[in-house]
This record gives C-alpha cells, structure tokens and sequence, in this order.
C-alpha cells in the first residue's frame, strides 16, 4: 500500500517582471504524483494596460521537469503556462484560480496556479503507475522560464513581485514495493507553422512516436499568435493508410471533449476556450502497458514507427496557422 505525502518546499521561485529561468532542486525520496505551482503576487499598473493573450498566464513561458539517472538527462515534462492551465481546466472540470483581468492604473494582488500531474487517470488520487520515482534518480530538477512583463501581461506595468510556492503530492511505498520497473510518462510541446496556403496540409512530425501515446492536446492559432477556433476546419490522423480519425470537424471534436470531460458551456459549468481541443487516444484503443500493480494503460502504441507513419492532416481556412500540441506519452 502506498502512503501519501503532501510538502510544501521551503525553497519557493521569485519573479519580478523580467525574463529570467529559475531551477529548484526537487527531493528525491518517494514517488512523485502531482507538482501543484501556486504563483502569488502585486502588478503594479501606471496606467491603463493593454493586455496580452493570457495575462499573468503568459509570464510563465515554460515549465519543465528535467531528470538525471541511469546515465541519461531528459526533459520529461515542457509546457507553457497557459497550455498548462487550460489542460487543467480540462481535466479537472474546472480550474485554479485566476486573477488577471485587472487593467487599471493600481497596484493589484493577484494569483493563479498550475498543476503537473503525472497520473494516466486524472481522477484517481492513487493513481501511482506513471509517477516519477525520484529516489531512483541522481537529478530531479524543476525548471520555470519566466517572460517579462510587456509579453506575459501587457502594457503599462510599473512592477511585478510574484512567488512561486511549489507543493508535491508524493506516494511512500512499502519496502516490499516496486516501482523500478513501471513505466514512465512525458507531458512535452511541439509547434509547427502551417504553409502560408490554406486547405489541407501534412504534418508528418506532429506526433512524437516510438511508445504510446496517450492524448494530444491541440491549440489552433492565427498567424499573429491569437487562439481561434475557426482556423481548422476539420483534421484527419492516419496510421500509414490506416485512418484512426477521419476528416473530424473541428467542433464536433470540440463536442467531443464536452462528452469526455464533463466539460459543459453553460454559465455554471466549464467555458470552452476558443482554439483548445483534445486529440485523445485514450479509452478506445487496446490496453497496451501492464504495470507492476496489474493496470493496463490505454493509448495508440507507436512502438516501431518511424517519422512521418502517423499523420495529422489539417483542413485550414487561413493562410500560416500555427499549430500546438501537448503530448502524453507513456514509455514502456
């Protein structure tokens, strides 16, 4: 049986409006499940502020796990912030607090949070198949790319004093327990530019192959960077010739996620963000991954592909669309 622990680290991160990349040192003792961020703090507006896409969101351009152990360094984890967020929001039904609509010339207190949750069940809170074994591990380290103020809130802004509180929720197990052998799971973005035509185009790098994938979760973008949710019409993912999905309009899958998510429109329920949807695997392929507790983890096994086996095909409506995708993918 595997005992939880909740710490909160004493050594927190501090932003201050610039462009900077903060690394904490993570304890290696237990499983680690789920890193809750809780980012707190003042901006100070001089005067009326012209916001960015995703203000206070957009001040974290980055946040990554980078591990060492076995001989080998990797990142196994690499998602901006508003990335982060919205996919929270998606698996949660609902999502941290946010503060960041203030526009006026104040000094204003202000919070949100992220959540880098390495379960492949969401809603099971002891779910330890996929967590990182950091007491394996020689390095585990926290790293946060900060953005400055005038890209990662808008215009106007005089000062920012912000903390990054940094909690793990972490799993003790037995001494007769092993976990050496489970597999591992990556949360890591991609961004591709779309051709400056319109109509369908091929994009035979747009999924990280070679184990399985679990879910990729896809942002439309215009090509001055605004999310939209008409720039793809529909897209189509094939497996050499075999079609996996077909020529799924962009909404109905948009449906989809309301269905898979619990997520909902109306005015006490989740508000869709425009330019977010699912592309999930998960739940309607076979079981692929035995762990060592006996649970099978669904997803689209790419072990033995090669680039460019596994198309995402695109049905755009603008010219240079950009596309982004946070893939989960669990190594065997």
């Amino acid at each position: 049986m595997v005992l939880k622990n909740y710490r909160t680290l004493t050594t927190t991160q501090s932003y201050d409006g610039t462009a900077a990349t903060t690394t904490t040192d993570l304890p290696r003792d237990f499983l680690i499940q789920r890193i809750l961020l809780n980012f707190n703090g003042i901006t100070t507006l001089g005067g009326t502020s012209v916001q960015v896409q995703d203000p206070l969101l957009s001040c974290v351009k980055a946040i990554r796990i980078k591990a060492v152990g076995e001989g080998s360094s990797r990142t196994i984890f690499d998602v901006s912030g508003p990335d982060l967020y919205y996919m929270n929001l998606f698996d949660n039904s609902l999502g941290f607090a946010l503060d960041n609509a203030d526009t006026s010339a104040a000094a204003h207190t202000q919070l949100t949070g992220w959540v880098c949750d390495m379960r492949v069940n969401k809603l099971d809170p002891d779910d330890y198949s996929v967590s990182i074994p950091s007491y394996l591990l020689s390095t585990l380290q926290l790293e946060i790319e900060y953005d400055t103020s005038a890209n990662g809130y808008g215009t106007n802004v005089t000062s920012q004093a912000f903390t990054m509180t940094i909690t793990l929720i972490e799993g003790i197990p037995e001494a007769s327990e092993d976990f050496s052998g489970n597999p591992l799971m990556t949360v890591l973005s991609k961004t591709l530019n779309a051709d400056s035509g319109t109509g369908e185009e091929d994009f035979d790098t747009f999924f990280q192959v070679g184990a399985l994938i679990r879910r990729s979760f896809l942002k439309v973008e215009t090509s001055a960077s605004a999310r939209s949710a008409t720039e793809l019409d529909d897209f189509t993912v094939k497996s050499g010739q075999i079609p996996l999905m077909s020529k799924i309009m962009y909404d109905a899958n948009v449906n989809k996620d309301i269905m898979n998510y619990r997520v909902s429109e109306t005015i006490d329920g989740f508000q869709l963000v425009d330019g977010y949807t699912m592309i999930d695997f998960a739940n309607n392929r076979q079981p692929f991954i035995p762990t060592a507790s006996g649970l099978k983890i669904d997803g689209l096994s790419t072990v033995g592909y090669n680039v460019g086996d596994l198309v995402f095909t695109g049905n755009l409506t603008a010219a240079s669309s950009i596309l982004s995708r946070v893939q989960e993918t669990v190594e065997g």
